[in-house]
């Protein structure tokens, strides 16, 4: 009897032990490989719309800005930055566009080997090209090429170079493409009626197969995609990748994979009780857009707003504004990753925390780094001009290995799933208690589990004691659909999906 007491004492010791431990492997793996935030710009102006393009360690970054001259003239104009050694320092401000009464706007960048290619919307023109053939060092001339475009998006392969843009008066889908690095383009091609929103990417390593994301109408705003196989030569039939549910998805965002994957995701308000905050959607397609999994959304807190994906290796990342903490207005950036192409996602993390807003995403790789960049009004305040800043996470083997350990976050499982009227959740798997055994334990910390409805709308709240490993949640009174089971200690979130079944 003694002896069974004393095997029952040192299991629940165990037990306990590695859950602690877990804990704090769960507090590491939500910070792993991020750095601190470093401020880019310094001078009183309005700094926006970063978006950048990598070449090993050598990453370009270009943007919007909003200033006013000597004369107290304001200008909106296109600058850029670089970086040589992976983000660690910057050169200075180099401004593309020309100093004058027509605002340049929403630049876009692609970079193939040592020639960096930028477009951005001239006012009363449309998208005008500019290239460096030496790595940013030094510039050509300004292209006028597509008439009437306004958003737009790019993509460059060696010498061959893709634009799809939208004409936002004719609400027209427009391409071109230049073979020889950008002296020469092709005519002009309207592709399909549009809204806004491109973004235009190569699927897989086939550089004639291209799929181009958007919004258009009729009726509130959807999110489509559609295909091309010959270098844009025709193009497939417009796809719906979000639902016509009569409320308008935004901000759509899109990037490929190695395996003709395509993935995408906006955001949108229709389970929210908010204006015009709402959730983060995805979608994905393994085939090249051949079929389509089912939509899944990545948050439930209904404050989410602009996003964007990256995809690298097998590893998907995903950045956003959420305005969750506090309500009031001073939105800050959060981050997931997905180690499988999107089937599963780590928990949520919380990149920025200061006073006021971090908006505007943009996420480039390069240099063994993922590299974000945002606006940002902490320096300033409300009303005051926006910042950018920028922050990197290392994706060397040691950080990819921590992550590893919990690619959920919250290591726990739900069974069965789908279920009728019980689940059961554990906590801790056996193939990772070898990694769990070798961290250094942590006190106890709060941990709760709550169940949210596809509204987002919690549904069912528990405290989980220290010592339980396992429980079971009577979930019979629950109608049939899908829910999420959240289980969040500190500030780190495990989130899984399962569907009540009669």
């Amino acid at each position: 009897m003694k002896k069974s007491t004393s095997k029952s004492g040192l299991l629940v010791y165990t037990m306990l032990f590695l859950f602690n431990n877990l804990l704090l492997f769960s507090f590491l793996q939500a910070q792993a490989g991020w750095g601190p935030d470093v401020r880019l710009t310094y001078d009183y102006s309005y700094n926006a719309y970063p978006r950048a393009a990598c070449c090993g360690d050598t990453i370009h970054l270009v943007w919007w800005k909003n200033y006013w001259d000597s004369l107290s003239i304001i200008h909106d104009e296109i600058f850029y930055l670089r970086s040589t050694d992976a983000g660690e320092s910057w050169s200075e401000p180099v401004r593309l566009s020309v100093e004058d009464e027509q605002s340049g706007t929403m630049p876009q960048i692609a970079v193939s080997g040592n020639t960096v290619h930028v477009i951005w919307f001239e006012e009363d023109y449309g998208v005008v090209y500019r290239r460096s053939t030496d790595g940013g060092d030094t510039w050509q001339g300004i292209d006028s090429i597509i008439p009437g475009m306004h958003y737009s998006s790019i993509f460059a392969d060696s010498s061959l170079i893709y634009i799809a843009g939208i004409n936002s008066a004719t609400g027209i889908l427009m391409f071109t493409k230049s073979y020889d690095g950008g002296n020469v383009w092709q005519p002009v091609m309207d592709v399909t009626l549009a809204r806004a929103s491109p973004t235009l990417r190569c699927i897989s390593d086939d550089i004639l197969a291209l799929s181009v994301t958007y919004r258009a109408l009729p009726g509130a705003c959807e999110i489509y995609d559609i295909r091309s196989f010959n270098g844009g030569e025709s193009w497939t039939d417009s796809q719906m990748v979000s639902e016509d549910d009569g409320i308008g998805s935004q901000h759509p965002a899109m990037d490929t994979d190695d395996s003709s994957g395509i993935h995408i995701v906006w955001y949108d308000y229709k389970y929210s009780p908010y204006p015009w905050t709402g959730d983060i959607f995805y979608r994905a397609s393994r085939d090249s857009g051949n079929s389509w999994e089912e939509i899944d959304s990545l948050t439930v807190q209904h404050r989410a707003v602009a996003s964007d994906i990256l995809a690298e290796d097998n590893n998907l990342h995903l950045v956003w504004e959420d305005d969750r903490n506090g309500f009031d207005n001073n939105f800050e950036i959060y981050y997931r990753m997905s180690t499988d192409l999107g089937r599963t996602w780590g928990p949520e993390i919380r990149l920025t925390n200061a006073p006021y807003k971090s908006i505007s995403p943009s996420l480039t790789c390069g240099g063994g780094y993922l590299h974000l960049f945002w606006s940002d009004l902490r320096d300033y305040g409300n009303n005051s001009p926006w910042m950018l800043y920028y922050k990197r996470k290392d994706l060397s083997g040691g950080i990819s290995e921590l992550e590893g350990v919990l690619s959920s976050g919250i290591d726990f499982g739900v069974y069965p799933n789908p279920f009728s009227k019980l689940i059961n959740i554990s906590l801790g798997r056996e193939q990772r208690a070898k990694c769990r055994e070798k961290t250094v334990g942590t006190m106890p910390k709060p941990l709760s589990l709550k169940i949210f409805d596809v509204s987002g709308k919690e549904v069912m709240v528990y405290e989980m004691k220290q010592k339980e490993r396992e429980i079971r949640v009577d979930c019979k009174y629950l109608p049939c659909g899908v829910y999420f089971v959240q289980i969040e200690v500190g500030s780190c979130v495990g989130l899984k999906k399962v569907i009540k079944v009669e």
